[in-house]
């Protein structure tokens, strides 16, 4: 083993012929990934052999449902959670049993104390077959959105929003026809309320041939109101999203776009394609008139590929998200990759699902335009022009990254996306959140397949979108992904065989984290979202021989602490805030308020006994700069420390018995 440079790899290749892409419903098909097969939407179900199957350690508490079909999206997530203003919360996600018979929308429900539902449960909410769900709410009505696959939307509909019995109807689209044949068809829906009135977007018939308005795959506006006093919705006309050209978007692909709304604004990105020009569709009255905006504009439209001869671009991935803000702007993440023609036939790419970045962008910003440049979206001239790139970041305090030599191309599962994607954005406040999944590196890492797992990160701005400050590594906790100790040498080419084993032997529970979906709006400074758990990396629709558990994983964080926990600039360094403590079980739940701190600090936790304890307080060097002797009783205690005497930086706080010992980190500012 040795270090290996992210750049080193090219993947996948996909073919561009006819000014189409050959993808899989519109997702690049990975033709030269050997290690699975990836159906991404659904169609058909893909056996894929294991040597081994690992099962979960055990049932977390924060997981709320379990499925068998692990595709939850097949690039940006809809709504899947709903954070209520009474400090409730409603899930969903896609569930499936074990025998690949039930698929459906999985729901749970937190009543403020606990779930309603056991984890384990793969009930689904419907009486047929669906699929992609998304959640809104209208007062305390629920309302979700499902497809059936064949003919129509299934829309859910219950008056109270945790209890009572659910009302379904059907919506079909308009008709997509091949000439011979018509289709109803309403595809990857996306939905989201201002008041009474309904955003939703969906796609039509995604057979090669179905167009609707010249489109394949068209992607659909429908505005409706919501009826208080029957439970009903009446919907408008659909509007075909941008009123594109088909000439210039001759396709669209499922979960390639995302919507927002807030009051009389509505907002609508879409990423259609690599070969297509990124754009939002926005409203400033309601929904009833729109403006398109590029947002970035595709050097290798339409599948010309001339742009990208002997040379590298960056291209949009096709995952997307958007959110708006108190002020009506409209805040909208892309993730991207890196493409190379292949110079030999000059009609397909390869990608590098291995080097990407997550670009951030505001519609009072200006658009970033080819102009025959191909540098336009290097994320170095992305950055000097103002724009936030996140690029893929090391989490072992490393220079580099780096992985077993005998992982080459397969190191990376395949979702059809970026090294950093998947984002959901979160504005409210003058605030803006961004939570999004980045590829780890070893030792996180499944080692059944040989891949990489992913990860949920989340940063945070404070200033409307300006700047971003310092990432969170938000699954990276006891429950999910977890480094029992970072205490080895510094790697060179004499000791990486021995400090990887201590790594992995160092790993507690192990996991990929993706899919993550975050409520819009923060509640009692919370920060709530989902995101899906398993053991294996990347996308797998299982057969019934070899069935595996993956599971709905619940969040939830004060939203002042997205860059102060699990902080990726000191996670290495064991200076991460565990919610449960860095204890035993004498001394637990320890924590530290308010934090950060600039006068004094409470410190709260429980013991099992009553017994004598010391309260320090270290700096990064060891050196204890505050001391204090306490006196513990069995149950709650609180200790105020002053720390207005220590200078402005990062400290651990410790206490300590002859029985037990806590520590969290304080931030003094």
């Amino acid at each position: 083993m040795k270090k290996l440079l992210l750049a080193v790899t090219v993947l996948f290749m996909v073919s561009a012929v006819s000014a189409q892409v050959d993808k899989v419903n519109g997702r690049a098909n990975a033709v030269s990934a050997p290690y699975h097969k990836v159906q991404l939407k659904g169609t058909e179900e893909v056996a894929v052999p294991h040597a081994s199957v690992p099962m979960m350690r055990s049932h977390s508490r924060n997981f709320v449902g379990t499925t068998y079909y692990d595709c939850q999206s097949n690039g940006s997530m809809a709504q899947r959670v709903v954070a209520h203003n009474d400090g409730t919360v409603s899930a969903i996600w896609t569930t499936d049993n074990e025998n690949f018979n039930h698929r459906g929308t999985g729901y749970n429900y937190f009543n403020g104390t606990s779930w309603i539902n056991p984890s384990s449960s793969t009930d689904r909410i419907e009486n047929v077959r669906t699929g992609w769900p998304a959640i809104t709410t209208v007062g305390d009505a629920e309302i979700v959105v499902s497809h059936n696959g064949s003919n129509a939307l299934v829309i859910g509909i219950r008056p109270q929003k945790g209890t009572g019995d659910w009302t379904f109807t059907t919506k079909q689209g308009p008709v997509a026809s091949d000439g011979t044949h018509n289709s109803t068809c309403l595809l990857w829906p996306s939905i989201v309320a201002s008041g009474n009135t309904l955003h939703m977007i969906a796609c039509t018939e995604s057979d090669s041939g179905y167009l609707y308005n010249g489109i394949n795959t068209c992607l659909v506006y429908y505005r409706g109101t919501f009826n208080t006093s029957n439970n009903t919705i009446t919907w408008e006309e659909p509007r075909v999203v941008g009123n594109v050209d088909p000439n210039e978007y001759p396709r669209f692909s499922g979960d390639s776009y995302a919507i927002d709304a807030k009051g009389d604004n509505v907002a609508i990105v879409a990423c259609p394609s690599s070969t297509m020009d990124v754009f939002l569709w926005k409203s400033t009255d309601g929904g009833t008139n729109f403006t398109k905006t590029v947002v970035i504009e595709s050097a290798i439209k339409n599948g010309n590929l001339t742009a990208m001869m002997d040379t590298t671009l960056y291209v949009n991935d096709g995952c997307c998200a958007v959110a708006i803000g108190d002020d009506g702007i409209a805040h909208v993440a892309i993730g991207a990759y890196l493409v190379v023609s292949d110079v030999d036939s000059g009609d397909s790419w390869y990608w590098y699902p291995g080097i990407g970045y997550l670009l951030y962008w505001k519609d009072n910003q200006a658009p970033i335009m080819y102009n025959n440049n191909e540098e336009y979206m290097q994320p170095d001239v992305l950055t000097a022009a103002g724009y936030t790139v996140i690029e893929r970041f090391n989490l072992d305090c490393g220079d580099e990254l780096f992985a077993p030599t005998s992982w080459g191309s397969d190191a990376y599962p395949n979702y059809g996306v970026g090294a950093i994607s998947f984002p959901q954005l979160v504005a409210q406040g003058g605030n803006v959140y961004m939570v999004f999944c980045s590829t780890l590196q070893y030792p996180f890492s499944d080692l059944v397949n040989d891949m990489y797992y992913r990860g949920v990160f989340a940063c945070k701005s404070t200033d409307n979108g300006q700047t971003f400050g310092d990432k969170s590594w938000l699954s990276y906790n006891k429950d999910c992904t977890y480094m029992d100790s970072w205490d080895w040498a510094p790697l060179t080419e004499e000791n990486i065989e021995t400090n990887v084993e201590l790594m992995r032997e160092a790993v507690n529970t192990e996991g990929e984290s993706v899919y993550p979906s975050v409520a819009s709006n923060i509640v009692n400074g919370k920060l709530v979202m989902t995101w899906q758990q398993d053991y294996f990396a990347g996308t797998y629709i299982k057969d019934e021989s070899s069935p595996s558990e993956t599971f709905d994983y619940y969040f939830s964080i004060d939203a002042s602490e997205i860059g102060v926990y699990n902080n990726t600039n000191e996670v290495c360094q064991g200076l991460w805030i565990d919610p449960t403590g860095v204890s035993n079980e004498m001394i637990s739940g320890m924590k530290i308020y308010p934090n950060p701190a600039s006068d004094a600090v409470n410190i709260t936790f429980s013991s099992e006994e009553s017994a004598d304890a010391v309260v320090s307080v270290m700096n990064l060097m060891g050196q204890t700069v505050y001391t204090s002797n306490v006196s513990m009783h069995e149950g709650y205690n609180m200790v105020n420390v002053p720390v207005k005497h220590l200078g402005a930086g990062v400290y651990m706080v410790n206490i300590k018995s002859n029985k037990g010992t806590s520590t969290q980190k304080l931030i003094v500012k």
